[in-house]
């Protein structure tokens, strides 16, 4: 008994097959690089760390007792190994709450990324593929919110609002999401008369069909770079607002609101701040790396001096 192949079963296997050799040759890509390989490993610590902060927490980090404030770390003389890194002035361990501040920054950034990110990309789609009024109004609302800093206008609109986890991802969504729709826009513009978008234009494809299966995918190594900064920079604003007392609050835990909690004690007991502190500068560091090789592992002229 024989099989046939037909032409999409061959054409599907060696569109497999490109996609595996794409994958190894962007990973030995990653593995010739040792700091974005560490970077990389960091990341996915990190990623772990946030997703079975339940199972690696020792103790609850909500849990207080007064007995046992402000003990230093493990190596420090009068730590306890039971606190490896110390507890702060209500007597929470330190490690649990910075596993699980771990999860709340990352699942912040996250999430602010995606939402900024979707909207931003089909904004800019639209306005660079339609042009005409549509490209008119999204760019002057654009200009507009870029000439305010980022950082005062998130901050404002948390003062107005209110604190929260809730209120910080809308607040940082609604100011992350023009970066991606100038990004989107712009590459839109240069490929929206190209040979391929003319040819499916002709063959009577819909104008969904075309920026879906024929721009998008072009789009797609920019957009995942700068989504990759953009979660950097969605974890320093989170951190400086819950800093400030608007971004996360008490008793939830958050790196900034940890440093915000023990600048006070930072001559007496430096831990509290100084810990979730490195954790901020390792996780935006690691982020940055990992940006700046992917972007060059995803553009063919950069890949190619690689």
């Amino acid at each position: 008994m024989t099989t046939e192949l037909t032409a999409d079963d061959v054409t599907q296997a060696r569109s497999v097959n490109f996609r595996d050799k794409d994958l190894y040759r962007l990973l030995r890509t990653l593995f010739h690089d040792p700091f974005s390989t560490t970077a990389a490993i960091i990341l996915i610590v990190l990623v772990i760390v946030a997703i079975a902060a339940p199972v690696l927490s020792p103790f609850d980090p909500t849990a207080q007792s007064l007995l046992r404030r402000l003990t230093p770390p493990a190596w420090v003389e009068g730590g306890s190994e039971a606190n490896l890194l110390g507890t702060d002035l209500l007597g929470r361990d330190m490690l649990s709450r910075i596993i699980y501040g771990t999860r709340m920054s990352l699942m912040i950034g996250v999430v602010v990324v995606v939402i900024a990110g979707i909207i931003g990309t089909i904004i800019g789609m639209l306005a660079g593929y339609l042009g005409g009024r549509f490209d008119a109004i999204a760019m002057r609302f654009i200009d507009f919110q870029t000439a305010i800093p980022y950082f005062l206008l998130a901050m404002t609109i948390m003062a107005a609002i209110g604190p929260g986890a809730r209120n910080l991802i809308i607040v940082l969504s609604l100011g992350s999401w023009v970066i991606f729709a100038r990004l989107a826009r712009g590459t839109m513009l240069s490929i929206r008369h190209a040979v391929y978008i003319e040819a499916a234009r002709v063959t009577g494809g819909s104008e969904y069909w075309i920026l879906v299966r024929h721009a998008l995918p072009n789009l797609t190594s920019t957009i995942v770079t700068l989504a990759t900064l953009e979660l950097s920079r969605a974890i320093l604003t989170e951190a400086g607002l819950s800093f400030l007392g608007l971004g996360v609050q008490p008793p939830n835990s958050a790196w900034g609101l940890m440093v915000a909690e023990g600048h006070d004690y930072i001559s007496t007991a430096n831990w509290l701040s100084t810990f979730p502190g490195l954790m901020v500068m390792i996780t935006t560091l690691s982020i940055n790396v990992f940006a700046t090789w992917l972007r060059k592992a995803t553009d063919p002229v950069q890949r190619g001096r690689m």
